[in-house]
């Protein structure tokens, strides 16, 4: 549990008195500036604080499978060498340093890749000074609640630091302020797992109206994200069995795109490709079929018009609308999503 820390002081300083009312009216004016620019930014101050006083979001999206206090303990049974990460090459001792982590710190899993993540940022970091983004926190009475910045903070753990710049929410933050602003943190890293981001979303819009009724342009605008990719959010979350969201979880299902794919098919054909049955997919046959000298073409214009019509463009992607075989899965596909 982080420390408190000293309680709100407004800053010290000395007012020099003067009996001339205009310096007087000047001062207050100047008062009455410096508050109203207070208000603008909403309480946020940057500055200095103590990193034992502050403490991680527990429902951070990143989902850390190593906590502050295992970070702490590792940082002093097995300091970091500050001089060796200041050389002009430090990749011999990053190796050994690597090695002995994975080898004593009784660590294993993601809790060891997680940690060897944190030690490589703060190796490239080298020194708390060169950090140039300020974590963000809010404040609660005497204690600081980490927003967003978890590696930062947790790489000034590693690397010995006493205090770490954040910006100070001072004001009361709502949990759905602070989701979205954790969202906004993460989401363009790369190495945010599709599990990660999907459980944010599904947060965000729990939040709100809910999943079922907040609509496709409603979430792009709270996510900050393309109309196709937040239908594609909302294709899976509305999937009516958790195996979907179960297997993404369990990284059998990792990219967005695919997801959304899988669905828009009924459970029982779901389930052997979750399985690892990668011929699933494709014996599977449609129950709709096309005449032979079909006009596939004209369909697959007519199949595009209606997708767009019912704005569910993306629930084609994956469909060769050039072979007939996938024209009718495309058609079965869009004929099922317009009967939700």
């Amino acid at each position: 549990m982080a420390k408190k820390f000293g309680g709100k002081r407004a800053g010290t300083g000395s007012i020099i008195s003067e009996s001339s009312t205009d310096n007087a009216e000047k001062w207050a004016g100047a008062a009455k500036a410096q508050v109203e620019t207070a208000q603008n930014v909403k309480g946020v101050l940057t500055k200095t604080i103590p990193l034992d006083y502050i403490s991680t979001d527990p429902d951070n999206p990143r989902k850390l499978a190593v906590s502050q206090q295992q970070v702490k303990e590792l940082s002093l049974k097995f300091p970091m060498n500050l001089e060796a990460l200041s050389s002009e090459d430090p990749s011999d001792w990053l190796e050994d340093y690597t090695d002995l982590l994975t080898q004593e710190s009784g660590l294993n899993g993601k809790a060891l890749g997680d940690t060897l993540s944190i030690v490589q940022f703060a190796a490239a970091l080298k020194s708390p000074e060169r950090m140039i983004n300020p974590i963000t926190v809010w404040q609660d009475e005497s204690q600081f609640h980490l927003i967003a910045g978890e590696r930062r903070f947790l790489a000034h753990i590693m690397l010995g630091a006493r205090h770490i710049a954040a910006r100070i929410q001072q004001s009361n933050i709502a949990r759905t302020e602070i989701d979205t602003l954790q969202w906004e943190e993460n989401v363009h890293r790369e190495n945010m797992s599709l599990w990660e981001k999907l459980d944010r979303v599904r947060k965000l819009l729990e939040a709100g109206e809910g999943i079922q009724k907040t609509s496709v342009t409603k979430l792009s605008k709270i996510i900050g994200r393309s109309r196709a990719e937040a239908q594609r959010y909302l294709s899976v979350l509305r999937y009516p069995n958790k195996a979907l969201v179960d297997a993404i979880e369990k990284e059998k299902v990792t990219d967005l795109k695919r997801a959304a794919q899988l669905a828009q098919l009924p459970l029982d054909q779901l389930l052997p490709i979750i399985q690892g049955d990668k011929k699933a997919v494709q014996e599977t046959k449609p129950s709709i079929k096309l005449a032979r000298h079909a006009n596939t073409r004209g369909l697959a214009k007519v199949i595009q018009a209606a997708a767009v019509h019912l704005d569910v463009q993306e629930i084609l992607d994956g469909y060769d609308l050039n072979k007939q075989a996938q024209l009718a899965a495309a058609l079965e596909a869009l004929v099922d999503k317009a009967e939700v």
